[in-house]
């Protein structure tokens, strides 16, 4: 447990130095907002595109790993929505706990993996990051335009299929991950320049990012959050992987695949979850107190989770 917690350990440090950056504005002011876009449309789906071009899309983990992640999704959303129905919210807050629930910090979630388990370990944790991005943007794009709609009196309400197309199709993740694929399926070993390029750029990717997610946290003020951030952080750092440790179990998955898949469930939520909430009508100042309070429970969950994970699928 000791041994892996100080391999986490770095991480979250560079996230708090990211976060004093921020603090103390340096190196001058405006300059981690900058370093947030670059990371988000160019870093982060550089290392995306140059890992998916290359994962063995062949692999038998493949239809195994979507259907553990899937399970784990329906199985929170659920939770979540008994949850809100019975504490008696109103939508707008309900789809911000359903996204603290469901959605998973993609940037935390290859850092640990590539500390923990190095390159085979990344290359699965890149694997589960194809599958879950994609899908989880289109069902919390689904679900909060079903819910509460667009809460924007003051723009034109969008078809669904509209919104679904936009948030897609702005993503620069997804794009990387179907142009990575595209090419992995095409059989293309290597695309000139752009290979060399991307992954050039996804070796400097993961440092960076980590100082970007601390300079992005914000810490606001939790008297409207209640007993909602109790229960939005049980179901993201404990139903969660709990219901992927099962679906793992179930399965007899590797215990290397089954280690890296219980990462998604152990890491805190995303912090683009703020954006959307505000884009889409959800409640985004709760989001805001969900995503700083799993980020600091998650220095301890983290590695604790990942400990009993070792421990349960016997990876030494």
């Amino acid at each position: 447990m000791l041994t892996l917690s100080l391999t986490v350990l770095p991480i979250f440090m560079l996230l708090l130095f990211g976060a004093l950056l921020q603090r103390k504005r340096f190196p001058v002011e405006g300059f981690w907002t900058g370093v947030d876009k670059l990371v988000y449309w160019v870093m982060f789906p550089a290392m995306l595109f140059y890992q998916t071009s290359r994962v063995d899309l062949s692999s038998p983990v493949l239809p195994s790993y979507a259907s553990v992640l899937a399970f784990a999704l329906v199985s929170v959303s659920l939770f979540v929505l008994v949850v809100c129905y019975f504490s008696k919210v109103d939508k707008p807050t309900g789809t911000s706990v359903l996204q603290a629930g469901v959605r998973f910090n993609t940037f935390i979630s290859l850092a640990v993996a590539s500390a923990l388990y190095g390159e085979e370990g990344l290359i699965l944790a890149t694997l589960g990051a194809a599958i879950l991005i994609p899908t989880i943007n289109v069902f919390l794009v689904i679900s909060m335009v079903s819910l509460h709609g667009q809460q924007d009196a003051s723009k034109p309400a969008k078809s669904l299929p509209s919104l679904l197309v936009k948030e897609l199709f702005k993503n620069p993740l997804i794009l990387a991950i179907m142009a990575g694929i595209s090419v992995n399926l095409l059989g293309i070993e290597k695309v000139f320049l752009l290979t060399d390029i991307t992954g050039i750029l996804a070796r400097a990717t993961l440092p960076l990012v980590l100082l970007a997610v601390g300079a992005s946290l914000r810490m606001q003020a939790f008297k409207d959050a209640g007993s909602l951030l109790i229960w939005s952080s049980l179901a993201r750092l404990l139903v969660f992987p709990f219901c992927i440790a099962l679906a793992c179990t179930y399965l007899e998955l590797d215990p290397l695949a089954a280690c890296v898949a219980i990462l998604f469930g152990a890491v805190p939520t995303a912090t683009s979850g703020y954006a959307l909430a505000k884009q889409l009508g959800g409640n985004a100042p709760i989001m805001s107190v969900f995503i700083n309070v799993q980020t600091g429970l998650s220095v301890v969950t983290l590695p604790l989770t990942m400990w009993l994970a070792q421990i349960w699928f016997g990876l030494a």
